[in-house]
């Protein structure tokens, strides 16, 4: 059992050394003005905060550009050539007469 809790207390010791690293790495990105994405942490989902209740029916609903969100405008899907498009088609034909196939035996 000694094995076990002194595995446990080496691991412990190195999350100690490396998050001191990464708090001295961060701090110094902050002092040249680096502009990088914090950490990212696993969210749990009891403490998601819930939306709120959809607005009433009575309420009349606010216009197109009102409701366009700020910041940066959402990318949009590249259009496929006819040449793209029939590929797909073939493959996705293909795909599922396999599907059908499989299913039937």
């Amino acid at each position: 059992m000694s094995v076990i809790t002194d595995a446990i207390a080496e691991r412990q010791s190195q999350i100690e050394r490396l998050q001191a690293e990464i708090k001295a790495l961060n701090d110094v990105e902050q002092m040249l003005g680096g502009s990088a994405p914090p950490a990212r942490r696993r969210a749990r989902r009891a403490s998601a905060p819930r939306k709120p209740a959809a607005a009433p029916a009575a309420a009349p609903a606010p216009a197109a550009a009102d409701a366009a969100p700020e910041g940066k405008p959402r990318r949009k899907r590249r259009q496929m050539t006819p040449e793209e498009k029939k590929a797909v088609s073939e493959r996705m034909t293909a795909y599922w007469a396999a599907r059908r196939k499989k299913a039937g035996k």
